[in-house]
């Protein structure tokens, strides 16, 4: 049963770390996503005003937009990574709360072992007191 519960406690050391790894990719990738977005918003963001003042040339309006269109690409891509990212978590997790679980369990089984170990120790050492008592007992009435 110890072995068991050891097996268990090592795969949930496991489990937690690979939690930790997980949840520290999908952060950073959350934050690479975050950081790519407002670098869209500022380029929109410039074509707009860009447009509204001088206006612009052709060849700069077509490099804008080509810009902000790979720009584009680039955060979908991301936000791909980030929802795959975010998958690995919730797999990662679920992982974590089943090792947890089983833990939990044996160790659980292992305490109740324990426990009736100790009431049967406890038993036969009343038993044996018993008999002890009975023979004392016994002893003095026949002498």
């Amino acid at each position: 049963m110890d072995l068991l519960r050891e097996r268990a406690e090592d795969k949930l050391n496991d489990a937690t770390l690979q939690l930790g790894k997980v949840r520290q990719t999908y952060e950073k990738a959350r934050a690479e996503l975050t950081q790519l977005q407002c670098y869209q918003q500022e380029y929109q963001q410039e074509l707009v005003a860009r447009k509204q003042g001088k206006g612009l040339a052709v060849t700069h309006l077509l490099s804008y937009q080509f810009f902000i269109n790979s720009l584009n690409q680039v955060v979908e891509q991301c936000s791909v990574r980030v929802a795959s990212c975010e998958d690995s978590v919730t797999q990662a997790l679920s992982d974590w709360k089943n090792d947890s679980r089983r833990l939990n369990a044996f160790t659980t089984l292992k305490c109740r072992a324990d426990d009736i170990a100790k009431l049967n120790e406890s038993r036969q050492e009343q038993k044996l007191m018993d008999e002890f008592a009975s023979q004392i007992f016994l002893r003095k009435k026949s002498a």
